[in-house]
């Protein structure tokens, strides 16, 4: 366990305010002998100083690097507003890394990239990582955010992000509300972000006293593609509703549905969650979950700029 400031003030009896003047060498706060206590204390614990966290509080450095995933949505867009709009705020600028689509050589090779320039901190936008990245990323010792991914396994972690449980309860409860009782989730993938969806509707199902056949729970990603090849298995479902793990998915059934001449919401009720742009583009439109990703967007780098837990 690295140690702190904290760790420092309490072998030598000072504050932490004296500690961390003495750390940020800010001369004519502190006396001398109150110095060699403090570095020599440091020095025993094995302090290191997080010299990127200094830098950006003071803005010394300016530059954030922004790694993305290009996922199979387009919510990535509002956030990457959001930190802009916060970047202008804060006198920052942020630079873009693509990592791919879920893509551990190419993510491996955004990170590298970003850590061979003079940044402050990185965001990494729903971005998953592998043990060896993440090392990677703590032996920089840069702070860092993972924004609009949450993994409840790893809270040692900060992350910036919606509560996915709260989303597939809202998304289930509303169809509930309106009358249905046999109700699809529909592309389920491994992330923690999709069981924690899948947690919020089975909560919503089970408070309402309705059972969950397991051929209503369809594995997939979050792809357009991917709700056109779950449609056949949803309409043999014999569901009257679905939850859609995100826009693009309730396209893909809309889509497959009017070809199938299912009629949407008539024949088959659809609710997607993200609440992007796709949900006005859909005939009929999408009744959504929406998220506030500007939001995420700009509170990732705010966070990330005052050293904020998430």
């Amino acid at each position: 366990m690295k140690a702190t400031i904290k760790d420092i003030a309490k072998a030598t009896q000072l504050s932490t305010a004296t500690v961390s003047r003495v750390l940020s060498r800010k001369e004519g706060t502190y006396r001398e002998e109150t110095a060699k206590r403090v570095l020599a204390a440091a020095e025993k614990l094995g302090y290191r100083r997080n010299v990127a966290a200094a830098d950006l509080a003071s803005n010394s450095l300016k530059t954030i690097a922004v790694i993305l995933n290009n996922t199979q949505t387009n919510f990535w867009q509002g956030i990457l507003d959001g930190i802009q709009e916060a970047a202008l705020k804060n006198h920052r600028q942020f630079i873009i890394f693509y990592a791919g689509n879920n893509n551990p050589a190419m993510l491996t090779q955004a990170l590298n990239n970003a850590l061979e320039r003079q940044i402050a901190g990185i965001l990494l936008v729903a971005t998953k990582m592998n043990a060896e990245q993440l090392a990677i990323l703590q032996h920089a010792n840069i702070p860092y955010r993972f924004v609009s991914i949450y993994d409840p396994s790893q809270l040692d972690r900060t992350y910036v992000s919606s509560d996915n449980v709260v989303i597939g309860r809202l998304a289930c409860q509303y169809l509930i509300d309106h009358g249905h009782s046999q109700i699809a989730f529909a592309g389920l993938d491994r992330s923690a972000t999709g069981r924690e969806r899948l947690l919020g509707y089975q909560q919503a199902m089970t408070k309402a006293g309705l059972t969950i056949d397991p051929t209503w729970i369809l594995n997939g990603d979050y792809s357009f593609e991917n709700g056109q090849s779950l449609f056949p298995q949803i309409h043999e479902a014999d569901v009257t509703a679905v939850v859609a793990a995100s826009d693009m998915i309730g396209a893909g059934i809309i889509q497959a549905a009017a070809q199938a001449r299912v009629k949407v919401p008539d024949d088959l009720s659809v609710i997607s969650i993200d609440g992007t742009q796709v949900c006005q583009m859909t005939n009929p439109t999408l009744t959504c979950v929406q998220q506030d990703f500007f939001t995420i967007g700009a509170t990732s780098l705010n966070s990330l700029i005052n050293n904020e837990q998430s």
